[in-house]
């Protein structure tokens, strides 16, 4: 997927040959055949020719505090020196881009004529911060039982906004829940790995990396599409303008659909961001899971390396190896840094992934008296029903490891150690050098 790495087929294990050279579905094949020709005209990465185009589309020109612009910038450049994108990688993340920048107009436009959006208070929200594979999904899912609760669904990720003028309310959802089920459907046709890997509904909880598209202040480009010069630069930037861009976000969705309900929020990408997050939200409670990063590291190597036949007709097994390193090394390291800051009014809560697979509902009434919750006999029934229906479900082989990827294990154990020590945490022994 990127322009400077080309794994050697013949040195890759039988897994990592297996992902580079994908089946795909002929419809794909199709589409960037027919795109071929067109589609770098069409879809240009040229931040003047996108800031453009959000205009045109939104009939809107403020895009308010232009902290954003030096993302969009590397990020473009990033893209245009680095990617390997096929016909439709292009087109999509060139409309992933561009939504982010319509969506940031529709916001500032919206703030503008409703000024008491930005009074709606926040209180206290649940924010999970933990590894990939470290339960945060399954946590979060079980959490949202307690109706008191408030997900962000994976619709609203996507489209936050209704198509016509937010400010009419209630907004009509119908249109933006039947988008992400076409969204997930696409999924299933041309990659239907990817959902057995990532667990995905319309109207499920979701990170918000998505929400924080608009404020370019998420992960998601670079886990999605490995960015490696955006990567370096995101590490570097400060996004505490970006964090309280995402807390208005967030204000926006409270005022247009009502509830004021405390909300549950989760995202990887919180890990190395601890000091925006707690400005932007200074009572959280921070649900933090811990698991051995090497779990971790493989897994996202693994979905990246997957969804990549979705970008690129040259999947990389290698390079995702080096890219979720680095994202992993990065959000273990960052933690470390900041997890022992004075945050006044935050509250930490420690959830093993051991203990939350052996008693997940008691692992739950653990984090709702740490939210000044109790656990209700009717939350409990309904996590009991959760837990039920999800022991039903099947899930996907793990049949790959670190040495598909080119993961380093001694490498990385030794980065990790400082996590280990700080969580008391033992190396999984499945993953011996």
């Amino acid at each position: 997927m990127l322009k400077t790495t080309r794994a050697e087929f013949d040195a890759l294990t039988p897994v990592g040959q297996a992902l580079a050279r994908p089946e795909v579905p002929e419809s794909l094949t199709a589409a960037n055949e027919r795109l071929r020709d067109t589609a770098e005209a069409r879809w240009p990465f040229e931040p003047q020719r996108l800031l453009e185009a959000a205009r045109e589309a939104t009939g809107l020109d403020d895009f308010g505090d232009d902290y954003f612009r030096e993302a969009l910038d590397q990020l473009c450049a990033s893209i245009q020196n680095e990617l390997d994108l096929s016909p439709v990688g292009r087109r999509n993340l060139h409309g992933q881009i561009l939504d982010h920048l319509v969506q940031r107009l529709r916001f500032v436009d919206l703030w503008k004529r409703q000024p008491e959006i930005l009074d709606e208070p926040i209180e206290a929200p649940i924010i999970i911060v933990g590894l990939p594979r470290s339960g945060t999904t399954f946590l979060q899912q079980l959490l949202a039982a307690d109706e008191r609760l408030r997900p962000i669904p994976f619709w609203e990720n996507l489209a936050p906004l209704p198509a016509h003028d937010p400010a009419i309310r209630p907004p009509e959802d119908a249109p933006l829940i039947a988008q992400a089920e076409a969204n997930v459907e696409g999924l299933r046709r041309t990659a239907p790995g990817l959902l057995a890997l990532h667990q995905l509904g319309a109207e499920d909880p979701e990170e918000e990396i998505y929400l924080l598209g608009p404020a370019f202040a998420t992960t998601v480009y670079e886990w999605v599409y490995m960015v490696p010069g955006f990567a370096s630069w995101f590490a570097k930037a400060d996004h505490r303008a970006g964090y309280r861009f995402f807390r208005q976000v967030l204000q926006t969705l409270q005022w247009m659909r009502g509830g004021r309900r405390r909300f549950l929020l989760k995202a990887p990408q919180h890990m190395e961001q601890l000091v925006p997050l707690l400005e932007a939200f200074p009572d959280a409670v921070i649900v933090e899971t811990v698991r051995d990063p090497l779990t971790a590291a493989s897994s996202l190597a693994n979905l990246c390396c997957y969804g990549q036949r979705l970008r690129t007709e040259r999947p990389d097994p290698l390079a995702a190896g080096v890219a979720s390193e680095a994202i992993v090394s990065r959000l273990v390291q960052s933690y470390i840094r900041d997890r022992d800051l004075p945050f006044v009014d935050a509250r930490f809560v420690t959830v093993p992934f051991a203990d939350l697979m052996r008693e997940p509902v008691a692992l739950a009434e653990r984090v709702l008296t740490a939210a000044g919750l109790d656990l209700t006999d009717e939350t409990r029934a309904e996590m009991q029903r959760y837990l039920d229906a999800n022991e039903g479900k099947e899930r996907a082989p793990v049949d790959y490891g670190p040495a598909d990827f080119g993961i380093d294990i001694p490498r990385l154990r030794d980065r990790f150690q400082g996590y280990y020590a700080r969580f008391g945490l033992s190396p999984d022994p499945k993953f011996a050098a």
